[in-house]
């Protein structure tokens, strides 16, 4: 029987949110951190750790200031390095490191400051598509710089648009993701973000 406990973890100027899962939700197999990006919290990879649970006790959660993971103050600045602590503070309080750690946007850039400062904690790391616009290539930057004019919904939109997404092209039986209230606040966090990051 497949088990998940949800708990929080009191951390630095915030609570954590988290949920484990698995077989046996811990011993189940090697501890694999999922770390969502953007407006993600720790239901954005439910559907493949669904598929993962035999095999990992996956661990997810919401990052700080989103969903169920409050700040103690919501003016205070939020840095890569104050993320990768919680994660570093996380992983800690589980006595699950070291961890296969994957981590999705600005997730795969928390995974790798994870791995900077934190060597011990991370097993193998996957960065999916870190935002790193300083290594873009001068044909790359004008995404970054509508970014900075025009904010994320915009930038984002020119960016699907520049690359040929669409939500048509997926498997069958795929469902895409549903706004609700708790995203839709994760979206206003994270918008207000680049005024609260240093």
């Amino acid at each position: 029987m497949k088990a998940t406990q949800v708990d929080t973890l009191r951390v630095p100027g915030a609570s954590l949110y988290y949920k484990v899962r698995g077989s046996q939700v811990r011993g189940a197999g090697p501890v694999l951190l999922l770390i969502a990006g953007g407006v993600g919290d720790a239901e954005s990879f439910n559907l493949v750790a669904n598929h993962l649970v035999d095999h990992y006790t996956v661990v997810t959660y919401d990052r700080r200031g989103l969903a169920r993971s409050p700040l103690d103050d919501s003016d205070q600045p939020i840095e890569i390095k104050t993320h990768s602590d919680d994660v570093h503070r996380l992983l800690a309080a589980l006595g699950t490191a070291p961890a296969y750690v994957l981590g999705s946007s600005i997730g795969a850039l928390i995974a790798l400051d994870l791995a900077l400062h934190h060597p011990g904690m991370v097993r193998i790391l996957v960065a999916h598509e870190p935002p790193v616009g300083q290594l873009l290539s001068e044909a790359e930057r004008p995404t970054v710089e509508i970014y900075r004019r025009e904010g994320a919904a915009t930038a984002i939109k020119t960016f699907v648009a520049s690359i040929g997404i669409t939500y048509e092209d997926r498997e069958p039986g795929v469902e895409l993701p549903q706004e609700n209230a708790r995203s839709a606040e994760n979206r206003e966090f994270f918008r207000a973000m680049p005024a609260k990051t240093q």
